[in-house]
């Protein structure tokens, strides 16, 4: 019964009697009192609790703080610990505490939950419309204008070989260049009789860089949610990074520039998201990106290198000599540092092994199957016979062809992509703390790779293609990015769009190179001038268009009356355009078929009745090699039947050639043991 329930009571009672109700005051009077008494020693224990924990905060930090300066000094601090702890788990305040938990977590989860949706969908929205738009510019480019880099040509026709042909496999594929570009084309290429400009005027290849130039936004995109930068900070970046004419073409036209940096930005961004929260996870899928991004381009091996340090110096900083291991052990300086190295070690394979596994297993497979592990540097077909066979056009653009000219040249390439990096890269370092780490992720990934073009520029052992500095600007774009991320009020209202306006120079002054075809920008010149010629209703001439001239030449051997499978002899790292634009790919022989070697030494033996020359031939044509008379006419087991185009043609000369004697018929497929 309640105190105001007693008095009502009492007074009820005593309404009879005049002393009772004098006696009711009084005690109506006291209860009031300890009403008072009562509530006043619950506010006393509640003060009590909270100068409680209060004094638990307080004697936390000081023994904290004694415990941090003991092993500064090196003095062992013993450790105290509660063997036994009683909670009386039904005391309404340990209920309370629970349900307040319980409460706390499910409402985190639930905006975790929300945060990640709006991630997801934020980067698929905005992934998903840049795909599209590249898409249908490339679309209009290598459809409507019949501009493609020939090296996009070459690819959509590796992967052709991988399902179609005389002789499909897998290993057709090659190992002069990384494989995946070639491979992401593999399934648009195998549907090719559905949508025949697929691998016809290499639809494909633009599809496949213009999904990867998504991916790439849409990762800028999570690095700005990674570092908190605001929503219009980090539109306004990844607009900016995607307006650069390196990144917004070469994501419209089958390139692998855009598959490339889409793998390093994935690279790097997981690489800072393990320095910031240690996860396993994050450094193991850093490793898997950079091994995804050497099956792409070979320059990745310098990346992986800058990876590779940047783990170092983040778990070296981070272990402080304990990590865990062998607590029960005697400390000890070598004891400390030889626990620190373990640990070290231990995080460096753990980001090595995928890496690791790519590069080696590349080269094994290439040993095994055309006995050279690295191809791309010893074969005909590499890039070293490359750079030498074009001497002379690497001499007409670059002009000085010394060291110091070499690297000028390249030097100058990047201030013209991104005139604002060095200084970029200097603030994120200097602004310290969390950016700090992830701008050092992304300098140690995506600027690793500049430094090597740098050093291979200076040798003379790489192309001076405008295209090679597209790191530069990603780069750029990432460390802009980071530092639009979470700051002090002190810096916040100014840096941010500083940050992002350093993009724009550079946007500015890659366009006007372009335009001009200047510093090695040639062929993206002749792109621009093929969508305006389209735009005005126009057509761009066959003899510039590699894929038009491709379908000329595909239609007229195909129309010769004898021309079966295994019939026409011809070196695809030169008639690509040729074997891709085919609508019977298997009437080629070509050097993925397992009896090339065989049947170019002697084509009558073998069957053949036609050769296909693409003049100029590409350094190491194995048909040119074998039969040197053959393009000039002087080789008398051959006769010039037909031939397209005019020297000097951008796209190219094709001849065919009909083998006066040919002995047997052509082997549909390649014979077992390659006999005659």
């Amino acid at each position: 019964m309640s105190i105001d329930e007693l008095s009502l009571e009492l007074g009820s009672t005593a309404s009879d009697d005049p002393s009772g109700l004098q006696v009711a005051s009084v005690l109506r009077s006291g209860a009031v009192g300890l009403s008072a008494r009562a509530d006043r020693l619950t506010e006393l224990l509640d003060e009590l609790a909270s100068v409680e924990d209060r004094a638990d905060v307080t004697t936390g930090g000081v023994a904290a703080a004694a415990r941090s300066l003991a092993a500064a000094g090196g003095a062992p601090i013993p450790r105290v610990s509660i063997d036994e702890v009683v909670v009386d788990e039904a005391h309404p305040a340990v209920l309370e505490a629970d349900h307040l938990v319980r409460v706390r977590v499910a409402e985190l989860r639930r905006r975790a939950g929300l945060e990640g949706r709006r991630a997801r969908w934020e980067g698929l929205i905005a992934g998903s419309l840049v795909t599209v738009v590249l898409g249908a510019l490339g679309w209009i480019a290598t459809v409507r204008a019949g501009v493609i880099p020939s090296d996009a040509v070459s690819r959509v026709q590796g992967a052709l070989a991988v399902v179609a042909g005389r002789d499909p496999h897998p290993e057709s594929i090659g190992f002069i260049w990384g494989p995946f570009p070639t491979l992401f084309q593999v399934p648009f290429v195998a549907v090719r009789s559905v949508w025949p400009d697929l691998a016809g005027r290499s639809v494909a290849a633009v599809l496949v860089s213009a999904v990867c130039t998504g991916i790439l936004v849409a990762q800028l995109l999570a690095w700005g949610r990674d570092v908190g930068s605001p929503r219009w900070s980090r539109y306004g970046v990844a607009l900016l990074t995607l307006a650069s004419p390196l990144v917004l073409l070469y994501g419209a036209n089958g390139m692998s520039e855009a598959c490339w940096m889409c793998a390093l930005v994935v690279a790097a961004r997981h690489l800072a998201r393990w320095a910031r929260t240690d996860r396993l996870g994050s450094l193991v899928t850093a490793g898997v990106a950079v091994g995804v991004a050497y099956l792409t381009r070979y320059e990745t091996a310098a990346a992986a290198l800058g990876a590779l340090v940047f783990v170092v110096a983040v778990s070296a900083r981070r272990r402080p000599g304990d990590d865990g291991w062998d607590r029960g052990t005697v400390g000890g300086p070598i004891g400390r540092t030889a626990r620190r190295f373990r640990g070290v070690a231990l995080d460096a394979a753990i980001l090595s092994f995928p890496i690791g596994a790519a590069v080696l297993g590349w080269a094994a497979a290439s040993f095994l199957i055309v006995g050279e592990p690295l191809a791309q540097l010893s074969s005909e077909y590499g890039n070293s016979a490359l750079v030498r066979a074009a001497a002379g056009v690497i001499d007409s653009i670059i002009g000085d062809t010394s060291v110091p000219g070499r690297v000028g040249f390249f030097v100058q390439q990047v201030v013209v992509a991104a005139p604002l990096l060095v200084p970029l890269a200097l603030v994120t370092v200097w602004v310290g703390g969390r950016r700090a780490v992830h701008g050092a992720a992304a300098i140690c990934v995506l600027g690793a790779p500049i430094v090597l073009q740098l050093v291979l520029a200076g040798a003379g052992s790489t192309f001076p293609w405008f295209r090679y500095v597209v790191g530069a600007v990603v780069l750029s774009g990432v460390l802009a990015m980071v530092l639009t991320g979470t700051a002090d009020s002190r810096t916040a209202g100014w840096l941010r769009p500083v940050a992002v306006c350093c993009l724009l120079p550079g946007v500015l002054l890659s366009w006007a190179v372009v335009g001009d075809g200047d510093l090695g920008s040639r062929d993206d010149q002749l792109m621009l001038d093929a969508l305006a010629t389209v735009r005005e209703g126009g057509a761009v001439a066959e003899s510039d268009s590699v894929v038009a001239r491709g379908q000329t030449v595909a239609v007229g051997v195909l129309a010769e009356p004898d021309v079966e499978p295994g019939s026409v002899l011809t070196d695809a790292s030169s008639t690509y355009a040729v074997v891709a634009a085919a609508t019977r790919p298997e009437v080629f022989i070509i050097p993925s078929d397992r009896d090339f070697e065989a049947v170019v030494s002697d084509p009558a033996t073998f069957g053949v009745r036609y050769v296909l020359l693409r003049l100029p031939a590409s350094a190491g044509d194995a048909v040119v090699a074998a039969h040197p008379g053959l393009a000039t006419d002087q080789d008398a087991e051959f006769e010039r039947v037909r031939t397209w185009g005019e020297d000097g043609d951008d796209a190219g000369r094709y001849v065919l050639y009909r083998v006066l004697n040919p002995r047997g018929e052509p082997r549909p497929t390649p014979d077992e043991g390659f006999s005659n």
